[in-house]
């Protein structure tokens, strides 16, 4: 008899009644049984596995929730974010293909107990696992230049007040609560996470997008804000073969740069050269006072404003400059290069609707040791792709964007449908088989009603301005001007 079967739990009336039915209806309530749940088809019917034995061991389990089933209540508890233990428990095992255990559910301190003995590496690398498909594999195909456009950016989540919490993560005030730190890598066509690094408040941005590094590779185009670069980052995330658009600050002294040539396009060719104090603050940094200068590097700068008028008439005028590796002026024209750095929001939507749709608006995570805090975040960010990778299926069969379909309509058909894909009470079968599930889903995503096209609003960014402003249609002008750098006039050094 399959070992499904043996324990299902099924009684000796029952089996007899299916063996009566005949064969056919034998074998297609076995493979019922067998078949994983949606959120398993969602993620590759062998990722969980997959992770679990790639991440650093774990304890032991109880037999219940042993360290799939716990994965899968982790993930659970992340697509439900507003539900308790108990009820997180009751949805993870009525999932097809796991509930096999023939005691009752078990109880809400369990779960607690059995995180802690799963940690957050098997979360963090089935998320890993799942962030390798790329938008290409998912049908996108309409890169910019040839080239996949990527951002870096960073945000925090807010976690429970608790002695452990902040001694472990900080806060940005006394009063506040305690900060866990994301600097994520996106994919700007679709919004799905490339890589992600976590810590604490008071590790900076910089810090962690150094871990991300290994995430650029030749073929992609990175946008990055202007809080980010500095020579030695720039120089090695250049060296990984991607090509950069940076945002550089506008202050005077913030980019070590001279001009070499004006090109036609309005940009420039400027030298990179490392000061004496930029030398010794590294050396400082890195406790290697014999390290050496960085070598002189050419760049193209691309310095322009942004005219935004609003309907009622009111002007604002924004100072940009950015530095890329793109140096072709006839391939990549430095109007291009200005209208593609505003792509680089879409990382702040996707950090949107991670914080807003996904984990819900003002909802601190529910984790309370530093590493289910951890954990929890992996399994938000794993969460997030699985809807972003949903939606840039439906888009690809609808023939549109994924940036049209309305994302948190797409997040809660998708927890309808894990909650409709339970087995029966009685026959322990499934309502549909898993692949009708997941064409279901995504026919319903491709359903949705679109966003508007083309669309330029702006709204008040600040608690002061949302006081007596709001949102209003708007239009934007680019113009390139030339910087205010000094004329290069010296050898280089390589």
């Amino acid at each position: 008899m399959p070992s499904a079967l043996l324990s299902a739990g099924s009684v000796p009336g029952e089996l007899a009644a299916r063996v009566a039915a005949g064969p056919a209806f034998w074998a297609d309530w076995v493979d019922d049984l067998d078949r994983g749940g949606l959120l398993e088809e969602l993620l590759g019917r062998d990722a969980i596995e997959r992770a679990l034995k790639e991440a650093p061991g774990s304890g032991r389990y109880e037999s219940a929730l042993n360290a799939k089933m716990t994965l899968v209540c982790v993930l659970v508890a992340c697509l439900f974010p507003g539900e308790g233990y108990d009820q997180v428990l009751a949805r993870a095992f009525g999932i097809p293909g796991l509930r096999f255990w023939p005691g009752p559910v078990p109880a809400a301190s369990a779960l607690s107990q059995a995180r802690e003995r799963l940690g957050e590496h098997a979360v963090r690398r089935l998320f890993e696992i799942d962030a390798e498909a790329g938008d290409a594999d998912l049908g996108l195909t309409a890169p910019w230049h040839g080239l996949e456009v990527t951002a870096i950016d960073g945000t925090t989540l807010e976690l429970d007040r608790s002695d452990a919490l902040a001694c472990e993560f900080g806060s940005s005030s006394d009063a506040g609560r305690p900060l866990l730190r994301i600097v994520g890598h996106v994919r700007v066509a679709s919004r799905r996470w490339i890589a992600a690094e976590t810590g604490t408040y008071h590790q900076g941005e910089n810090e962690l997008a150094d871990g991300l590094f290994w995430s650029l590779r030749g073929g992609m185009v990175n946008l990055a804000d202007r809080g980010f670069p500095s020579m030695e980052r720039y120089l090695a995330a250049a060296g990984t073969g991607a090509d950069l658009v940076w945002r550089w600050k506008n202050g005077k002294d913030c980019l070590p740069a001279r001009t070499l040539e004006v090109l036609p396009d309005g940009s420039e060719l400027v030298v990179m050269r490392e000061s004496g104090g930029m030398l010794a603050r590294r050396r400082r940094a890195s406790r290697d006072h014999a390290a050496r200068r960085l070598p002189d590097t050419i760049a193209r700068l691309v310095t322009f404003t942004i005219l935004t008028r609003t309907l009622s008439g009111r002007r604002k005028t924004t100072r940009v400059r950015v530095l890329t590796t793109l140096l072709d002026h006839e391939e990549f024209p430095a109007r291009e290069i200005a209208m593609l750095y505003a792509q680089r929001w879409q990382i702040e939507i996707a950090f949107l609707h991670l914080k807003a749709a996904v984990r819900g608006g003002c909802r601190e995570l529910r984790g309370q040791s530093p590493a289910l805090a951890r954990q929890e975040a992996w399994g938000l960010l794993l969460i997030h792709n699985l809807v972003a990778t949903a939606v840039a299926r439906a888009a690809v069969q609808a023939g549109t964007s994924p940036k049209l379909i309305p994302f948190a309509p797409a997040l809660a058909l998708v927890r309808d449908r894990v909650t409709a894909d339970a087995c029966c009470p009685h026959c322990e079968r499934r309502p549909f088989s898993a692949e009708d599930q997941v064409k279901a889903l995504i026919n319903d995503i491709a359903r949705l009603p679109r966003h508007r096209a083309g669309r330029q609003r702006t709204s008040p960014r600040t608690a002061a301005e949302r006081r007596d402003g709001h949102t209003e249609n708007v239009s934007y002008t680019i113009t390139i001007e030339k910087s205010n750098l000094p004329k290069w006039d010296v050898t280089l050094n390589t």
